[in-house]
C-alpha cells in the first residue's frame, strides 16, 4: 500500500524519511507521491541525500602541479545536483545504461506496485521520447560532421 503526503514535506522532513526507509531511492515518483512534491524536486533532493561527501586532498609536498595531480586522480566525481544539467543528464544516461546490463526488465516490473506502475509507464514513456529526439539529433550531427 503506498501512502500519499497530505502536505508538502520540507527537504528536512525528506530527508529523515529517506534515512528511515533509503528504499524511496529506488522509484522517483513514489518518492514524490510521499512527500508531496514534483518528480523534478524528489530527484534532487534524493541525488543530494544518496551523493557522498566530496573528498578533500592536501595536497603533497612539492611544486604546485604534482598537488594538482593527485586532487584530479582521488577526487570524487561532483554530486549530480552541482552538475550542469547536460552533465548530469550524460552522467544518468550513462548510470542507466550500466543498470540495463544487470537488471532485467520483468525485475524492475516485479518490485512495483499498481501505483508505481502507473508513475513507471508514465516516466518510461518520457525517457523514450527524449533518448529518440536526442539520438536523431546526434545520428544528424555525426552526418553532417562526415
Amino acid at each position: 500500500m503506498s501512502v500519499r503526503a497530505l502536505r508538502r514535506l520540507t527537504k528536512a522532513e525528506a530527508f529523515v524519511q529517506f534515512q528511515q526507509n533509503p528504499e524511496l531511492a529506488s522509484t522517483i515518483s513514489g518518492a514524490a507521491r510521499r512527500w508531496g512534491c514534483s518528480r523534478s524536486t524528489a530527484r534532487q533532493w534524493l541525488s543530494e541525500f544518496i551523493a557522498p561527501p566530496l573528498a578533500t586532498v592536501s595536497p603533497p609536498p612539492g611544486d604546485g602541479s604534482s598537488a594538482i595531480d593527485a586532487a584530479m586522480a582521488t577526487a570524487a566525481p561532483p554530486p549530480p545536483a552541482a552538475m550542469a544539467p547536460p552533465e548530469a543528464f550524460k552522467a544518468a544516461l550513462c548510470h542507466l545504461a550500466d543498470l540495463i546490463e544487470t537488471t532485467t526488465p520483468q525485475e524492475i516490473l516485479d518490485s512495483a506496485d499498481d501505483v508505481e506502475l502507473l508513475g513507471l509507464h508514465q516516466d518510461c514513456e518520457l525517457v523514450a521520447a527524449y533518448v529518440g529526439a536526442i539520438e536523431t539529433l546526434a545520428g544528424a550531427a555525426l552526418r553532417r560532421a562526415r
